[in-house]
């Protein structure tokens, strides 16, 4: 559709039941569509990351009620205009699986080799889980590759390799 714009919508605020619902309501009441999102509690916090599309004067009524998001849920809002997503790239879809004892770095670690060789970082999620018996916090990150066809896996894997080897971490590379 050539009329169709798109907006990425960020909110956060104090968590409680219904925010998605509210927040889904006001997209639909404005006649667009919420192509994609990304959700979770952190902290006491609530994060949301959306992508509204829809025809200009849907997105348009999105902007404006907004700002009763905000004010009716106590939310702050940013809403940013965007493309609609691009073509696929030349690229394999992988996951990654990170785990080990926390300690400071080990995103920043993970994503310089990954950004080093041209990865994208389709999506990313890291948490903290306890050991069962022991209550160790354990560092646990999982993302989604885009991992450009040309790359050679055994240098990657080598690479990955030798920075959990340093950090005491293991981890799982697979197609998606």
């Amino acid at each position: 559709m050539s009329d169709r714009s798109y907006l990425v919508l960020t909110a956060v605020g104090k968590d409680r039941p219904g925010l998605v619902n509210e927040v889904a309501a006001t997209i639909h009441g404005a006649g667009a569509n919420l192509e994609d999102s990304r959700m979770a509690i952190l902290g006491g916090e609530f994060a949301v990351l959306l992508l509204v599309s829809g025809p200009k004067t849907a997105i348009e009524e999105v902007r404006k009620r907004s700002a009763g998001l905000e004010k009716k849920l106590g939310l702050s809002c940013v809403l940013k205009d965007t493309e609609a997503p691009k073509g696929t790239r030349d690229y394999v879809a992988y996951k990654i699986r990170v785990s080990g004892v926390d300690h400071p770095g080990i995103v920043q670690r993970v994503s310089a080799t990954l950004a080093t060789r041209d990865i994208n970082l389709a999506s990313l999620e890291s948490r903290l889980q306890y050991a069962p018996q022991s209550g160790t916090p354990m560092f646990v990150l999982d993302a989604e590759l885009q991992v450009p066809s040309a790359t050679a896996l055994s240098d990657l894997r080598r690479h990955l390799n030798e920075i959990c080897d340093d950090e005491n971490l293991d981890f799982v590379l697979e197609t998606c």
